[in-house]
Order: C-alpha cells, then sequence, then structure tokens
C-alpha cells in the first residue's frame, strides 16, 4: 500500500482553517474581554506565537525525519515517558475537538437553528468528520482545498460591504489603557489560537519534503495573523464597545449590511462559511488525534478509532460544556496555561531529548573506534 502524501498548498490550507474555523468567530470576542479599542492590537501579537510555532516545526523537521509527533515523542522520550506524553499530547487534542464542537453547536443554535438540540448538530457534524477521516488525510486535505474558493468568494465581500458601517473613531484614542490590557488579550490570541498550529506536526509525515515545513507554516501563521486583525479592525469599528458584550460580534457587524431596499440578511452566507471551516478544524484535529492513538498503541490504521473516537468527541462536548459561558471560561483562562504547556513545553522536550540521545550515540561510536 503506498503511503498517502499531501502538497505544501493542501497543508498551508489545512493550517489556516484550523485557525480561522473558530478564529474568525470567537477571537474578536475572546480579546475584547480584556481590551475593545486596542484589541487589534492584540490581534497583532498572534505573530509572537507563529514565530515560536515555526522555530519548533524547523527544530523538529531536522531531528525526526517523516515522523509523526506521537512517534517523535516516543521515540525521543522512550516507550514509558513517550507514550506518557503522547496521551497527554492526545487528551489535549480531544479537549480541543470538544470544545469546538460544542462552539459550532452553540454556533449553529444560536444563529439559523434555534430550534433543533444542540446535541443533533454535533451529531450530524460529527458523522460528517468521521467519513471523511476514515476515508484518509488525503480527503481532509481535498475538504479543505474545495471549501478555500467558497469562502474567498463569500468573505471579501461580506467585508467591504460591512465597510459602509464602520466608524474609525471606535479604535480611538489608540492605547488609551495602556500596554497591560492589550497583553493579557494577546495571551489569548498567542496561547489559544497560534499554538494551534503545532497540529501540523502530525501532518509532516505526509509532506513530500519536510525542509520547507517551518516556512509554510510561517505562510500560513502570516495569512491568518493578517485576517485575524482585518477581521478585528472592521468589528470594533462597526459593533463599537458593544463587541465586549456580545458573543459573536462578528456576526453582528454582517448583520448590519444592508444596499437598499433588497439586500440584507446576508449573515447567511457568514454562517456557511464558518460551518465550512470549522468542520475542516474538526476534521484536521480528529485524524491527528486517530493517528496518534495508531502511533502509541501500535495499531493496524487509524480507522480503528475513527467512529469511537468522534462519539467520543460528540459526548465530551456537551459533558464538559453545559453553556456557552463554560467554553468562553475555559478559553480565556484555561487554555493559555494548557496549550503552553501541550504544544510548546512537550515539543521542546522531545527535541532536547532526542539531541541529547544522538550526541550520545555519537560519543559512543567514536570511543567504539
Amino acid at each position: 500500500m503506498t503511503k498517502a502524501q499531501i502538497s505544501r498548498n493542501q497543508f498551508i490550507i489545512a493550517l489556516i482553517w484550523c485557525i480561522l474555523g473558530t478564529g474568525i468567530v470567537t477571537v474578536p470576542a475572546a480579546v475584547a474581554q480584556f481590551t475593545v479599542r486596542d484589541a487589534w492590537i492584540s490581534s497583532l501579537l498572534f505573530l509572537i506565537g507563529v514565530c515560536a510555532v515555526v522555530i519548533v516545526t524547523w527544530m523538529f523537521a531536522r531531528s525526526f525525519a517523516n515522523r509523526s509527533f506521537t512517534s517523535a515523542v516516543v521515540r525521543a522520550c522512550g516507550p514509558w515517558v513517550g507514550r506518557i506524553l503522547g496521551v497527554w499530547f492526545l487528551i489535549c487534542l480531544y479537549v480541543t475537538n470538544c470544545t469546538v464542537v460544542r462552539e459550532a453547536e452553540i454556533f449553529v443554535g444560536t444563529t439559523i437553528l434555534p430550534k433543533t438540540p444542540e446535541y443533533m448538530v454535533g451529531a450530524f457534524a460529527m458523522l460528517a468528520v468521521v467519513y471523511a477521516v476514515y476515508m484518509g488525510v488525503e480527503v481532509v486535505m481535498r475538504d479543505a482545498e474545495f471549501i478555500t474558493p467558497l469562502v474567498m468568494l463569500i468573505a471579501p465581500i461580506l467585508f467591504f460591504l460591512s465597510m459602509q458601517h464602520m466608524d474609525v473613531h471606535e479604535l480611538l484614542p489608540v492605547l488609551a489603557d495602556g500596554w497591560t490590557p492589550v497583553l493579557r488579550g494577546g495571551i489569548v490570541s498567542n496561547f489559544d489560537y497560534a499554538l494551534e498550529l503545532v497540529i501540523g506536526l502530525q501532518f509532516i509525515v505526509f509532506l513530500r519534503n519536510t525542509r520547507y515545513a517551518a516556512r509554510d507554516v510561517a505562510v500560513a501563521g502570516g495569512l491568518a495573523t493578517v485576517i485575524l486583525t482585518l477581521v478585528t479592525v472592521l468589528t470594533i469599528g462597526v459593533v463599537g464597545p458593544s463587541t465586549h458584550y456580545l458573543s459573536y460580534p462578528v456576526l453582528e457587524a454582517v448583520r448590519n449590511i444592508r444596499v437598499g431596499r433588497f439586500l440584507e440578511r446576508l449573515d447567511t452566507l457568514y454562517v456557511i462559511a464558518v460551518i465550512s471551516t470549522i468542520f475542516v478544524k474538526v476534521a484536521v484535529f480528529h485524524y491527528a488525534w486517530c493517528i496518534g492513538m495508531k502511533d502509541l498503541f501500535r495499531l493496524s490504521s487509524h480507522r480503528v478509532t475513527t467512529l469511537a473516537g468522534g462519539m467520543l468527541v460528540w459526548c465530551g462536548a456537551t459533558v464538559l460544556f453545559s453553556s456557552s459561558s463554560d467554553v468562553q471560561y475555559f478559553i480565556s483562562y484555561t487554555v493559555p496555561v494548557y496549550f503552553f504547556v501541550t504544544f510548546l513545553a512537550i515539543p521542546l522536550l522531545s527535541i532536547v531529548a532526542m539531541a541529547i540521545k544522538s550526541k550520545r550515540k555519537r560519543l559512543t561510536t567514536v570511543q567504539d573506534e
């Protein structure tokens, strides 16, 4: 059986949607809990997290050729410690997917299906995700490619139509409250969203050439930073101080669009784009989880855990988060530390452990000679 491969473009597109899938819905609201007028500066600080992930990816690609992260951590840290760290990583992926699915359930229930039970929305979504993941990484990446033209068509239209209601004075004065709230908002954008780019380490093994992996992560992170900053600027300019109190300020900005007396309610297009990108994000993270299970427990295929894992995510989304306030609190106050340990500390520990292992091996070889 030939090994599945993905192109650099597919890799970049998948990483972008992993960030923007939930980022275009929750980043303005999350950052606005700390600062409103200067939220766009917090969004720009997203680049700090991107640079950290790029460095980790570059070091990882040099240390572990043609290995997924879960396979590499076992090789670097040994079968016991490596598996413990790998299980921690998989738990983080699972909790992340539960969070995203719960966000999607609440979002769809609030916007277009208010009378449909939220758990039914999640069930049908996970069925589609499970099927895509079961078919393999190439299908997941092609799904990401397929929705990209759709989103690229919808997004510019909504952006420019929303600009007619934008008031630049809502962004002034700059840094009136100092840097502290800006930096606190930057922690959310960096550790909650930028570090999710580390998911790319699970897919390096499928790239035809791993030399450009760090560059591809930089491109994806740079584009995501620009888009999130523009969305935040537009949202603050249209919605104003109310951004602090709204769960979906970007949706409210889109709802304000009116062209004459015949063109309105374009928020439906926004919802379609959001649902499509969230589907890709959940599929990518679920596939990464299934591959991790295969690596850690030496399963015959990732398909063994696809359906069971999907059911666990569906159940966990409701059990872990009973309401939108639980999700918002988790994102703002718990995730930064959780992601720092999982997506930065563990990969760096694996890289250092592998470097020490390689150095000892070289010294032993020299002594034997």
